[in-house]
């Protein structure tokens, strides 16, 4: 197969979890790949402001590079910072989540821009939500009352509590959102349709590039449907069972230069 996009998890794929810095080899393959024309996009949870905030603190060239946030709700074009689609919650039903939310005891973040909207902003959620993305946090004892449509809504807490929480919104909310644990302690919860393999199957359309021409790593739930949409759908072999059996293959672990594993033997210099 000739592969024309590649698209990657940041967290656990190509940022090993507790690791300050991108491995050497596999930074030096996706220059590569980057360099032969192939099509690059980061596909996170993370914000978009996050995405545009590490391409800076990791030093990654951002011409020709593609960013998709918030799990497929937003994507930019990381050279000049223009958006290309946002897919937000409706804002009553944000609402209704939040309001929900805040009758189990789980930390309730509203991503927004440069900041994030919560009702406990000393906890370790918010730490890593807003130390991830280079965001601030700004208090807010009851943040069913924002008043804009957010791309998404994002829960913290233990994670029992938050499959409590999980059950729930799904039993409410579950034919209007996209609900998904990113990790133990964080739950997600996006517009219905909105999902990172939806997400990549529009950016490949938008190119002009067959969805089956693209390569997708990732490790998390998060991930699952975006390597269900590549054309090859590669699980990192730290990511967590349901990744793996979804993938089409399973590559070494973040920390043993996974992702450079295969893009050397399918994209080679």
């Amino acid at each position: 197969m000739d592969y024309a996009l590649v698209a990657t998890d940041f967290d656990g794929t190509l940022l090993p979890i507790g690791h300050d810095e991108i491995l050497p080899r596999t930074r030096e393959a996706i220059r590569r790949v980057r360099r032969q024309g192939v099509r690059f996009v980061i596909v996170s949870g993370r914000a978009t402001t996050g995405l545009l905030n590490i391409t800076r603190k990791f030093d990654i060239d951002t011409d020709g590079l593609y960013l998709i946030g918030f799990n497929g709700a937003s994507a930019v074009q990381a050279w000049d910072g223009t958006t290309l689609f946002s897919h937000r919650l409706d804002l009553a039903l944000a609402r209704q989540v939040i309001a929900r939310a805040l009758a189990f005891d789980v930390v309730v973040m509203v991503p927004e821009g440069a900041e994030v909207f919560t009702n406990r902003p000393d906890s370790y959620a918010v730490a890593f939500e807003t130390g991830a993305n280079g965001t601030t946090s700004v208090e807010l004892a009851d943040p069913s009352i924002i008043g804009f449509a957010p791309c998404k809504v994002l829960l913290g807490g233990d994670h029992a509590e938050l499959v409590r929480l999980e059950a729930d919104l799904v039993s409410r909310f579950g034919e209007q959102t996209e609900i998904l644990f990113s990790a133990d302690f964080l739950l997600e919860v996006n517009a219905r349709g909105v999902t990172k393999g939806e997400a990549l199957a529009g950016l490949c359309e938008a190119l002009g590039i067959p969805v089956e021409r693209s390569i997708a790593f990732g490790d998390n739930h998060n991930d699952i449907p975006m390597l269900k949409a590549a054309g090859l759908g590669v699980a990192m072999a730290n990511g967590v069972p349901e990744a793996l059996a979804a993938a089409d293959r399973v590559t070494l672990a973040d920390t043993e230069d996974g992702v450079a594993v295969v893009l050397d033997e399918l994209i080679p210099g």
